[in-house]
Formats: structure tokens, C-alpha cells, sequence
């Protein structure tokens, strides 16, 4: 039943579904503290135990997309927002077919931010550690661009059909 669901659905709905969870995975935790920085506040915390100190608040370093990029963000965001466009004109056009420069749009910028996003998997920014949310944001990235290319895909290949049938064929009633 859901794949027969799924399958009506419009491809741009993809798109839509992965802008608004990378949008929303911009704000979870992206990158956080290393082995290093974990043991150094544990030896913090029981250096000022034996002291009589008070227990130490542990601070927060983790680090969410706003947080931990410059330019990149914003990449991130437009990426976000125009994959839920995509979506959202995937849901309004009849049939669902999306037009073809939304659609390339999607797919260009979806790609963009999975490979950025992918180039922090492999290299997080100076020592950090990867937190949940930057991968999070890998999948939803690449779920925008995953959608930009089928509903990309499924314009250009209802087009193709189109022409075929009204160049090389004769329809006789």
C-alpha cells in the first residue's frame, strides 16, 4: 500500500521533504568536542574534585551548521528552501510534473551542498568531532538533489514522450 502511495506522490516531493529536514538539521548538533577535549574536561573535573572545588559545568561544545560555517550555511539554507519550493510546486502543478528550471535548479544546488557537506564528513573543521546532524544534513542534502534530478528526470522523459507521439505517429481513430 505505502509503495503504491508513494509512487503517486510527485517526484519534487522528495525535494520538498529533504529541504525542510535540512533545513531543520542546520540547528541539531553538528560538530562536538573530540576524544582530547573530552578527557581534558574529565581530568578538569576531577583535579577540581580533589581540590574541594565545585563540581565544574561542563561546557557546551558542540556546534550546529549557523554555528560552525561562514558561507556554507547559507548555501545550505537556499538549498533547503528551494528543494521545499520545488516540493510545494510539485504538489500544485497538476499531475505533479515540475517545471524544468525549478527542477535543475533543485538538482544543482542539491548537489552543491552534498558535496560540502560531504567534504566536512571526511574533513570536520579542525579537530571536531562529527555529531548527528551533519549527517542528517548529508542525507537531506543529497534527498534534495535525489528529487531535483527525478523530477527533472520525469519532465524531460513526459516530454520526450510528447514529441514522439506528435511527430512519429499517426493516431487513427
Amino acid at each position: 500500500y505505502l509503495a503504491t502511495r508513494a509512487a503517486m506522490l510527485p517526484a519534487g516531493v522528495i525535494a520538498g521533504v529533504a529541504g525542510v529536514v535540512l533545513v531543520i538539521s542546520m540547528f541539531l548538533p553538528w560538530f562536538g568536542p573530540n576524544a582530547a577535549q573530552e578527557q581534558a574536561i574529565q581530568e578538569a573535573q576531577e583535579i577540581t574534585e580533589r581540590f574541594g572545588g565545585q563540581r565544574l559545568d561542563e561546557p557546551d561544545l558542540t556546534e550546529n551548521a549557523w554555528q560552525s560555517f561562514g558561507f556554507v550555511d547559507l548555501v545550505l539554507l537556499v538549498t533547503g528552501v528551494v528543494g521545499a519550493l520545488t516540493g510545494a510546486l510539485a504538489l500544485a502543478v497538476p499531475r505533479g510534473r515540475a517545471a524544468v528550471g525549478p527542477a535543475a535548479t533543485t538538482l544543482v544546488l542539491g548537489i552543491l551542498s552534498t558535496l560540502l557537506v560531504l567534504h566536512r564528513v571526511i574533513n570536520p573543521i579542525g579537530e571536531a568531532a562529527r555529531e548527528y546532524g551533519l549527517f542528517v544534513g548529508f542525507f537531506a542534502a543529497l534527498g534534495v538533489a535525489a528529487g531535483g534530478w527525478l523530477a527533472l528526470e520525469g519532465r524531460t522523459s513526459s516530454a520526450t514522450r510528447r514529441s514522439a507521439d506528435s511527430i512519429g505517429s499517426r493516431r487513427h481513430g
